[in-house]
């Protein structure tokens, strides 16, 4: 029950997890690209256009990593239940 008290008193998070070497990576090219790109576009609004544009793009990721959470914990559940009750 050691996991589930450190759940309940916050001690574990699940969104907390360790990005992969490639995942850093590339967010690091991405980052670079935005910042060039955001750069030329300095006159108008063109640039906060680009801003508005990748806080959906971040928010959309987010959405979509909690989706994926929620499905693997399903999926997880429903094999845990087909071991124990076979």
């Amino acid at each position: 029950m050691k996991t589930l008290e450190n759940f309940y008193f916050g001690n574990i998070n699940p969104s907390d997890y360790l990005q992969s070497a490639e995942v850093r990576k590339k967010l690091s090219i991405m980052t670079k690209h935005l910042e060039e790109l955001s750069s030329l576009l300095e006159k108008d609004h063109q640039k906060e256009k680009l801003d508005q544009f990748a806080d959906r793009q971040t928010e959309i990721i987010a959405l979509s990593e909690r989706d994926a959470y929620i499905e693997g914990f399903k999926l997880g559940v429903k094999m845990a239940t087909e071991v124990f009750t076979e």
